[in-house]
């Protein structure tokens, strides 16, 4: 989204703005746009002085009010959130941005890991690349390098999961399509890249897959087992 799309273009009111501390809560606790997750309510009332009732009450309203999703995951209440709790939480980051004259950064660390070998082929798909050329700025090394979060920095990732990022749109060849995938500009250890969420993976949310205009594992000399830290720009 962007960072210059006004509150009023956004629909975000004041009775919004007084739902985004609970957005803000519920992202610590790892919820997202992308799937459910459950939540303690003992819990989570114990974190802002609470009961479990008046913190039911609450998400009965952010689901009233069109902010998240409820379900249920074996027997436990199950939330994620809506495109517009997240188009919320961007505005509040680009808020944030503008008046700090900074850009907001997220670091992840984790270790290398091998792949299933399929990035070299999607990263050379014209589909794909015409768009990172156009939208990221850069023509990527025909691969991806696999990094697995260390156990702390996951949440973190899937607070990315409730942000918009820069679409990169699926498509067809005729023979099969493709899915689409959400970037998010990123260092790594000082080289520019970015951070790919893929609609399509067969990785769970502790691995992230991460394209450079550089074959990563030659620059910076890497290989399986080596601590990284990459840091993600909102």
């Amino acid at each position: 989204m962007d960072s210059s799309v006004s509150r009023a273009s956004l629909g975000i009111d004041y009775k919004l703005l007084r739902r985004i501390p609970y957005l803000i809560l519920l992202v610590k606790y790892g919820i997202n746009e992308k799937e459910y997750v459950t939540i303690n309510l003992t819990r989570l009332a114990n974190d802002i002085g609470t009961t479990p009732q008046n913190v039911f009450k609450i998400i009965n309203r952010l689901a009233e009010e069109g902010l998240i999703i409820k379900s249920t995951v074996s027997g436990q209440l199950a939330i994620k959130f809506t495109q517009r709790a997240s188009e919320a939480l961007q505005f509040v980051i680009d808020t944030i941005r503008h008046y700090l004259d900074e850009r907001l950064v997220i670091r992840l660390v984790g270790t290398v890991v091998s792949g299933l070998g399929e990035g070299s082929f999607y990263m050379s798909l014209d589909g794909y690349v015409k768009q990172f050329i156009e939208k990221l700025g850069f023509k990527p090394y025909p691969g991806t390098l696999n990094i697995r979060l260390k156990p702390e920095y996951v949440k973190y990732r899937l607070y990315l999961d409730a942000l918009p990022g820069i679409y990169i749109e699926g498509f067809s060849n005729g023979v099969r399509t493709y899915g689409n995938v959400k970037c998010f500009r990123a260092t790594i250890q000082g080289l520019p890249g970015a951070v790919l969420l893929i609609e399509r993976t067969h990785h769970g949310p502790d691995v992230i897959e991460v394209i450079s205009p550089y074959k990563l594992r030659d620059r910076l000399g890497l290989k399986d087992g080596d601590d990284i830290e990459v840091l993600v720009t909102l």
